[in-house]
C-alpha cells in the first residue's frame, strides 16, 4: 500500500469562535471574568455550545439558506423547519436554526436527496476495503485483513494570561489493546514529549473505558509560546467479520444470570435508554437476536438519513434526539442501534476512536453485538449497506464486520479518567480529540488544538482467527 502521510487539524464541535464574549454575556448573562474556554461551571459551557450551534434566529437564517438554494421561498423554508428537514432550537423563547442547516437541508430532504434513509451506494474505494477483508476471512488474502499503523497525536496549549505558569493536566487518545477489542492489538507507545508520562491501564490495572496517555507539564508563560504535548505510537489494526451463516449455525440462548450479559443488556446513563414501542414496531414478536439485529440495522439505514448534528454535551439524550429529528450521525445512530438491542435482551455496546481511510480521516463510533456462540461482533449502523458491490456478503458487511482502517479508544460513554479529571470534561459523551484542564477549571476549545497525524500504514500479513 503506498505511504500515506495526512495531517488533520481537529476543529472541535465544542468551539464558540464565532460569538463575542461580550454577546455571549448579553445574551445569556453568563459571567466572563475569563476567557471562555477556561470554564469550571459545565452549564454556562452547554449554552455556550448552544449558541454556537444555532447561531441565527429563522428570519436571519432565510437569506443564508437562499444562498446555497436561492429559489426556496419562505414558505418552503416553514415547511422544512415544520417537517424538520432544517433543525431548529427554542432558546431564549426565540426560535433559532442550526448551523449546519444550509448543508444538511439537501441530505435531509427527499426531494433534494432523492433517499429517505442512508442511501445504499458506495464508493469503489469502500467496497474494496469491504472486500479485502471478505477475502482475508475467506483465507484468499493473508495481507488484505490488517494494517500497522504509525501516527503522531498531539496537543497544542498556546499563551494566556489567565493561566500563565499554571499547571497543565492533559489526557492524550491512546489505542485499546487486544484485551479490549480483539482486532486490534500490538500498541506500542514509541516516543513522547513528556517522559514521565503514564498510560491509564498502567495507574488502573484494568481496561479503561476511554484509553488514554497521561501527561503534564507548566503552561507558558511568555506570550506567543506553547506547551506542547505529542507521543508517537503504533498498533496493528485488524478486519473482522463473522458471516450471517456461521453467527447463526451457532447461536445459542442467552446466559442472562451472566455478568456479560447483565452489563451489556443494562440501562445505565443518560445515553441507553428503554425504547419498548419502537423496539418492537421494528421487529414485532421476532427473538431472534441475528434477525433482530439485521431489522434494527435496517431500520437505521431506511428511515434514519446522515446529517450533521449537535454537539452531543447539548443533548439530554441522543437515542431520543436521533428519532425525534429523523437523522444522525454516526455516534448518535449506534447510541440508537445499542438502547434498541439491549431493549430487546441482546447485549450491545459503544466503540469508538477514529477512522483511518485514506482521504477520509475522522472521529468516528460503531458498535458491537453479542452473539452467544460467536462473542463480539462489530456493527456499524453508519457505514450501512452497499447495494452496489458485487460480492453479496460485502452489501451487508457492516451489519456483522469492521474494516482495518480504524483505531479504537472507547469501549463507553462518559467513563472516569485515569487519572480522575478534577473538572467538567470537553467532551461529555466520547474521547477522541484529548482533554485539558489547569487548576482554575477544564480547557474548552478554542482555547487548545489538537492533531491527529497519520505517519504511515502498511498491510502486514495475519492469518484468520
Amino acid at each position: 500500500m503506498k505511504k500515506a502521510i495526512i495531517l488533520l487539524a481537529v476543529v472541535a464541535t465544542g468551539a464558540f469562535a464565532a460569538w463575542k464574549i461580550a454577546d455571549l454575556a448579553r445574551i445569556e448573562n453568563v459571567t466572563t471574568s475569563t476567557p471562555s474556554w477556561l470554564e469550571a461551571d459545565s452549564a454556562a459551557a452547554i449554552r455556550s455550545r448552544l449558541l454556537y450551534d444555532f447561531p441565527w434566529t429563522l428570519e436571519q437564517a432565510r437569506p443564508i439558506l437562499r444562498q446555497r438554494y436561492p429559489e426556496l421561498t419562505d414558505a418552503e423554508i416553514d415547511s422544512f423547519v415544520e417537517l424538520k428537514y432544517i433543525e431548529t432550537l427554542v432558546i431564549n423563547d426565540t426560535l433559532r436554526v442550526h448551523r449546519k442547516a444550509p448543508r444538511n437541508l439537501a441530505l435531509l430532504n427527499p426531494e433534494m436527496s432523492g433517499e429517505t434513509g442512508r442511501g445504499d451506494i458506495a464508493s469503489e474505494q469502500r467496497i474494496s476495503y469491504v472486500d479485502s477483508i471478505l477475502a482475508w476471512s475467506r483465507g484468499k488474502n493473508a495481507l488484505g485483513g490488517a494494517h500497522k499503523v504509525t501516527f503522531r497525536f498531539s496537543i497544542d496549549v498556546p499563551y494566556c494570561e489567565a493561566i500563565a505558569g499554571d499547571s497543565l493536566r492533559v489526557w492524550l487518545p491512546l489505542p485499546l489493546g487486544a484485551d479490549a477489542v480483539d482486532y486490534q492489538d500490538s500498541v506500542t507507545i514509541i516516543s513522547t514529549s513528556q517522559p514521565d508520562y503514564i498510560t491509564s491501564a498502567q495507574l488502573s490495572g484494568t481496561i479503561p473505558v476511554h484509553n488514554s496517555v497521561y501527561m503534564t507539564a507548566p503552561a507558558p508563560t511568555n506570550p506567543g509560546d506553547t506547551a506542547h504535548f505529542e507521543y508517537v505510537g503504533s498498533y496493528i489494526a485488524k478486519g473482522r467479520y463473522a458471516s450471517r451463516r456461521s453467527i447463526a449455525d451457532n447461536l445459542q440462548p442467552y446466559d442472562t444470570t451472566s455478568t456479560l450479559y447483565k452489563e451489556y443488556t443494562a440501562f445505565d446513563g443518560p445515553h441507553y435508554v428503554r425504547l419498548d414501542s419502537l423496539a418492537h414496531a421494528i421487529v414485532g414478536d421476532n427473538t431472534n437476536p441475528l434477525e433482530c439485529s439485521e431489522m434494527v440495522f435496517d431500520y437505521i439505514q431506511d428511515t434514519l438519513p446522515w446529517a450533521g448534528a449537535r454537539e452531543y454535551s447539548t443533548i439530554e439524550c441522543i437515542p431520543q434526539y436521533v428519532v425525534e429529528q429523523g437523522h444522525g450521525d454516526c455516534g448518535q445512530v449506534t447510541l440508537l442501534y445499542i438502547s434498541l438491542m439491549r431493549t430487546l435482551g441482546i447485549p450491545a455496546r459503544w466503540i469508538s476512536g477514529w477512522m483511518l481511510h485514506p482521504g477520509e480521516v475522522n472521529f468516528h463510533d460503531w458498535g458491537a453485538v453479542y452473539f452467544e456462540g460467536t462473542g463480539w461482533v462489530p456493527v456499524d449502523a453508519s457505514f450501512g449497506r452497499y447495494a452496489n458491490a458485487s460480492d453479496p456478503e460485502a452489501q451487508r458487511f457492516y451489519n456483522n464486520g469492521i474494516d482495518s482502517y480504524r483505531m479504537c479508544i472507547n469501549t463507553g460513554v462518559g467513563g472516569q479518567f485515569v487519572p480522575a479529571k478534577k473538572f467538567v470534561r470537553s467532551e461529555t459523551v466520547d474521547f477522541q480529540a484529548g482533554e485539558v484542564e489547569c487548576s482554575k477549571g477544564n480547557m474548552f476549545y478554542p482555547g487548545w488544538e489538537s492533531n491527529m497525524d497519520i505517519i504511515s500504514i502498511t498491510p502486514v500479513a495475519t492469518t484468520q482467527q
